[in-house]
């Protein structure tokens, strides 16, 4: 489950190869005043999708357009004041809790950044507490050390009690604007994760989601708007269910009034799995399909 109106986890090098311009102009364009980014404690720079939407029109300006600073600011208006954050997306006992799970599981920086297609760097930062982080990025990470997004917390019960988890004893992953709530079902290592979210009026998955696997989701109360690439679009009310193969590009949105309960479940597909050719996945979806002519896959 990627991300919700958090810090979008990338370097400023890594958004310069997004934007197409050198780190450097990034940091001009930062002191002309064009933009400004939000900084964590450790004054390392954090960059959210407003900040990428106004880069990209700065970029735009000034590369195509030819803008000078003074007209790209008169042009865009002033950027939002980039602020101090108060706490981090994932805070210094999480950072140890990420390093410890990397050092049992015997993960070097490097081995742990490819298996998540993280940077070294990136991860780096986070086991000390110096970066933010998308829902994404720890969904990743939980799944290569081989544990759940709420564990990563400390959230875990007692090894004896694994096996059953009470009603009320479930551990709670709550995103930092509170439009996401993520509850563990199974809180030992499995071969599948099984969680009830809770998703709040315009909660959404803050981008497109592909991971490996497959997964299942169920809605237990609410309403919950999927996109299934290519073009595909399901309108999910109570009682509906949903079937995926994760590696296909999907995002979601709760489009109603009310808080959606999901039940979902994500498991790795078995090596043997045969995965039916595009051809045949889109006339076996036909039948099914609810399709909005605007509602297309970005």
């Amino acid at each position: 489950m990627k991300s919700l109106k958090s810090e979008i986890s990338l370097s400023i090098g890594e958004v310069a190869n997004l934007i197409g311009v050198t780190p450097g102009m990034l940091r001009t364009w930062e002191r002309e005043g064009l933009f400004a980014p939000d900084r964590t404690k450790g004054g390392h720079r954090i960059f959210r999708d407003g900040h990428l939407k106004r880069l990209r029109k700065i970029a735009h300006l000034y590369l195509e357009e030819k803008f000078n600073p003074a007209a790209i600011r008169k042009e865009l208006g002033a950027p939002d004041p980039g602020t101090k954050v108060a706490e981090n997306f994932i805070d210094a006992q999480l950072g140890e809790r990420l390093r410890m799970l990397r050092r049992q599981r015997k993960l070097t920086l490097v081995e742990a950044a490819e298996r998540a297609e993280l940077s070294p760097s990136f991860i780096s930062a986070l086991e000390r507490g110096n970066t933010g982080v998308s829902l994404e990025a720890l969904f990743r990470l939980s799944e290569v050390l081989g544990t759940t997004i709420p564990s990563l917390r400390g959230e875990e019960l007692p090894p004896a009690k694994r096996r059953f988890v009470p009603a009320g004893q479930r551990p709670r992953f709550v995103t930092d604007d509170k439009t996401l709530v993520i509850e563990d079902l199974i809180t030992k290592p499995a071969g599948m994760e099984a969680e009830i979210a809770h998703l709040e009026p315009g909660g959404d998955s803050n981008g497109v989601w592909s991971h490996k696997g497959q997964e299942f989701l169920y809605v237990l109360s609410g309403t919950l708007s999927f996109w299934l690439e290519p073009d595909e679009f399901y309108s999910l009310k109570a009682g509906d269910a949903l079937y995926l193969h994760s590696d296909l590009k999907h995002r979601w949105k709760n489009e109603g009034k009310t808080t959606a309960s999901i039940l979902w479940v994500n498991a790795w597909l078995p090596k043997s799995a045969a995965v039916r050719s595009e051809s045949r996945q889109n006339r076996s979806r036909k039948a099914n399909k609810r399709l909005r002519p605007h509602d297309r896959m970005p």
